[in-house]
């Protein structure tokens, strides 16, 4: 393993810290009241949750034959989509993309199947929403990793997370068999989905890296890296065909991950692919890198981060600006 890497792996210590599918047109627009909306793509709502009021978990966990621990922990952060607003104006919640699941309709007539997290039916769904919910750049990108089951996003500001969640259940037992593909922030504001690939998103809000003083600065500082996406590799661990963390080991420069170089190369082009897609910078490629006590983490991914770097045996390129250069 290359010593950039391992360089790479200790930055990542220092960050403070979702078949077959189809998508569905959809609107924004203004929407209001309180009562479950329609999912469609580009629409916007409030932070409200299924799962803030215990009454409400209450009632889901009678109405469906759930035990309420269990649906609880279910809807734990899952939207309500009870209160929808002008994407233009603030926003918790934005639906970038939403999903069927043709091939597990069949066995998804209950909501109760949405409440009932630990299920192999359940855990089917989460992979195939997991693997449609990324952008066809992402997922041509994660397909050069050679990495089954391999989801691909990019690197978010603090505070901001990819997610997805099913239809209100009102609107499930109604027919609205649908996943939402959603961006949430933690302080609402007006950004979208569609800005996180462009030059809209400030040089603040993404993750450039000074190797040196192994710090994470604003973009608009000099630095070496810029963290730029990240590859979840969780399913090919649990299936064995990736290695998990009883193949991290101890070298004479800190902790790697035993990975042959051919595996770390495949990881690289799909970093690079991404990295061209978003970027008209011929200087830079991407680099993989893992970060050992980050394998895995605390909610059970494991993360491979992309870094538009120069190549291990290059010297480093100091730069200003972010890479993401176009739209």
């Amino acid at each position: 393993m290359s010593s950039l890497r391992l360089v790479a792996a200790l930055a990542c210590m220092l960050v403070l810290a979702g078949c077959s599918q189809s998508s569905l047109p959809g609107g924004g627009g203004d929407g209001g009241g309180d009562r479950p909306g329609a999912v469609a793509e580009n629409t916007c709502w409030t932070a409200t949750g299924l799962g803030l009021d215990p009454q409400d978990v209450l009632a889901l966990s009678k109405r469906f034959g759930v035990p309420y621990l269990e649906a609880a922990r279910a809807v734990a952060g899952r939207p309500s989509f009870a209160h929808q607003v002008d994407c233009r104006k603030d926003h918790a919640i934005e639906v970038y993309k939403v999903l069927r699941l043709p091939t597990l309709d069949g066995q998804l007539t209950d909501y109760a199947t949405l409440l009932r997290a630990q299920a192999p039916l359940y855990a089917q769904v989460a992979r195939a929403v997991s693997s449609g919910c990324m952008t066809d750049v992402l997922a041509k990108a994660a397909a050069r990793a050679g990495v089954d089951a391999a989801v691909m996003s990019p690197v978010l500001p603090e505070g901001a997370t990819l997610g997805w969640a099913p239809a209100a259940p009102d609107r499930w037992v109604k027919g609205e068999r649908v996943f939402a593909c959603t961006l949430t922030w933690k302080e609402p504001g007006t950004v979208r989905y569609a800005a996180v690939f462009t030059r809209a998103m400030p040089t603040d809000e993404r993750t450039c890296i000074d190797s040196k003083a192994l710090v994470f600065v604003d973009c608009a500082r000099r630095h070496d890296r810029e963290r730029i996406a990240l590859i979840d590799v969780r399913q090919a661990v649990a299936a064995g065909t990736f290695p998990g963390s009883k193949s991290v080991r101890d070298g004479p420069n800190g902790r790697y991950l035993d990975l042959p170089d051919a595996r770390w190369k495949k990881l690289d082009a799909a970093c690079t692919a991404y990295l061209r897609s978003i970027s008209a910078t011929k200087r830079l490629t991407g680099v993989a890198n893992v970060d050992t006590d980050d394998w895995p983490s605390p909610d059970g991914t494991y993360p491979v981060y992309c870094d538009a770097d120069t190549g291990p045996d290059h010297d480093p390129l100091v730069t200003e600006g972010s890479v993401y250069d176009r739209g």
